[in-house]
């Protein structure tokens, strides 16, 4: 795949990526609550906020981890449970663009660790 190709946000998509690294990309964190195990996924994601009367707001985060159900991102910018955001997921392998539902954002000393789960169609 073209890494200059942007992909829509699908479950297939998701599963390409992690399946085009997984194996030797160490171990997944345990499940917990989670759907999907997370697998360490160093990248970056860009996050579309909208704003009320003007133009979207757009945030750069440091992607933590990825599963087949969301992203786990470090950013500087608080974002509200339960708003969706437009997102853009880059890796070297490609780009996955879509919708993705805010689940926590904690405060950590060096900003906010954000849970953000996927919204397929």
């Amino acid at each position: 795949m073209d890494a200059d190709e942007i992909v829509p946000l699908t479950r297939e998509a998701v599963r390409q990526l992690l399946a085009s690294r997984s194996p030797t990309h160490g171990t997944p964190d345990p499940l917990g609550k989670r759907a999907a195990p997370r697998w360490p996924f160093p990248g970056a994601v860009e996050i579309w906020i909208p704003a009320a009367g003007g133009p979207d707001s757009h945030v750069i985060a440091t992607l933590h981890d990825l599963s087949e159900a969301g992203v786990g991102v470090r950013s500087d910018v608080k974002l509200e449970p339960g708003h969706v955001h437009s997102i853009a997921v880059h890796q070297p392998e490609m780009s996955l663009h879509g919708q993705a539902t805010v689940r926590h954002c904690t405060a950590r000393r060096t900003g906010y660790h954000i849970g953000m789960q996927f919204n397929f169609d």
